[in-house]
């Protein structure tokens, strides 16, 4: 039996599922690869907090992260505490100091991704990062591997839990934006501060993360068009019903020849559309490439276990490149330099909401514009015909109060 090293950085809700799957699988583990895993170290910000953790084994706790990041004993280290500055400087030395990484840390790997990953090859380790996505789907998997012989042409998907949780709220249960939001954070699907959430750029890093991985290219978060969901109100949810539609927080990229069209923000879906019953907190992504037409990879996007599931498969890899001595492999990420430009520069079908129309023959003239019409106490909810960027602009400038909203076939 082999035994391998491990440290952690963190130990909150994700850090404690981990331990809870070390402990529960530690048998199947050593029977299939004949492995046990120590937990040494693990740093936190409290080390002296009393814990109850479902781990049979004495783990030392730690105020100094360079306790567990410079141990030459540690083989492996699981970073779980998320930020920034601070994660990337753990991982940096953690990386130099010869140790194999796993993070779920999404804004870090989409932010500094491709440099850790770079000199993770230099020093001969891996960086994985699988959780850092999609929570328990394998989606980095499936992009790097099963489909790493095939053209991939599309992503679109629902990877924010909270923003979906909020939206489905309010549609099933009829309540407003702001109630819904409240319930969401006395569940624990929101955080009290939900910004990052419900102004997507949850979703705009994880929609960076699955570029880089489908199309080799790191999508320009500066540039990215973000569109969080907090201006939705009842009222839209109710007449996109009305017509067959559903909102959804959605992530989109199409690459066309050499341009990759993103977006990031609500669309809406017809009744049909394989993301129209993802509820709840419930991901869901969708890949269309040149082989298999379009896949669905669904799945619980957050929660204590399904990331820690994520993170296991990790360990369980790099496990295996350390006893057969390949470390320094991460991801298959390819490198493409291709041009980047918003969805909205594509001709598409709008579902748009006009608040007023004070012009009696407003809709008259623009019939060419509209494929369905109706009127719920004096706003006017619209599905048109395909706009391109400057028609879309035309109809808008018309009308200041009026929301548009890209309608996904």
């Amino acid at each position: 039996m082999t035994t391998i090293s491990v440290g952690m950085l963190g130990c909150g809700t994700v850090g404690t599922g981990v331990l809870t799957l070390l402990n529960r699988e530690a048998s199947q583990v050593a029977e299939s690869l004949k492995v046990h895993f120590s937990v040494k170290k693990i740093a936190v910000k409290h080390p002296d907090k009393k814990r109850t953790l479902n781990f049979n084994e004495n783990v030392q706790f730690t105020g100094q992260i360079e306790n567990v990041t410079t141990d030459p004993s540690i083989q492996i280290i699981i970073e779980v505490m998320g930020t920034l500055e601070q994660a990337y400087q753990a991982i940096y030395q953690a990386i130099t100091n010869g140790k194999s990484v796993i993070t779920a840390n999404k804004e870090l790997i989409a932010l500094r991704g491709p440099q850790l990953t770079e000199l993770a090859r230099q020093n001969h380790v891996d960086l994985y990062y699988e959780a850092s996505v999609g929570g328990g789907i394998p989606i980095l998997r499936v992009l790097s591997d099963s489909l790493i012989t095939d053209q991939i042409s599309g992503l679109t998907g629902i990877v924010n839990g909270t923003s979906n949780y909020v939206l489905s709220a309010m549609k099933n249960e009829h309540s407003s934006y702001e109630k819904s939001l409240k319930q969401a954070q006395k569940l624990g699907y929101a955080e009290a501060n939900p910004t990052n959430d419900v102004e997507g750029f949850d979703a705009a890093y994880k929609l960076a993360i699955l570029s880089q991985l489908a199309f080799g290219h790191a999508i320009n978060l500066k540039q990215l068009n973000r569109c969080g969901i907090q201006r939705i109100t009842t009222g839209e949810i109710n007449g996109a019903a009305a017509l067959g539609l559903t909102l959804k927080p959605a992530v989109v990229a199409r690459k066309k020849e050499q341009t990759l069209f993103t977006l990031v923000g609500p669309v809406a879906v017809t009744k049909q559309h394989p993301l129209a019953n993802i509820n709840g907190v419930e991901n869901s992504i969708l890949v269309t490439s040149a082989a298999l037409g379009t896949t669905s990879y669904t799945g619980p996007g957050a929660g204590s276990e399904p990331t820690a599931n994520s993170i296991m498969s990790d360990l369980l890899t790099v496990t295996r490149h350390l006893l057969t001595n390949q470390s320094g492999i991460s991801f298959n990420v390819p490198s493409n330099k291709i041009a980047e430009h918003s969805l909205l520069d594509l001709s598409l079908r709008y579902f748009v909401v006009i608040k007023e129309v004070n012009e009696p023959n407003f809709f008259r003239e623009k019939a060419k514009y509209f494929e369905k019409i109706i009127n719920i106490d004096h706003t006017y909810f619209c599905v048109t015909t395909v706009l391109t960027k400057d028609q879309k602009i035309e109809l808008g400038s018309n009308y200041k109060d009026s929301h548009f909203y890209p309608l996904l076939k």
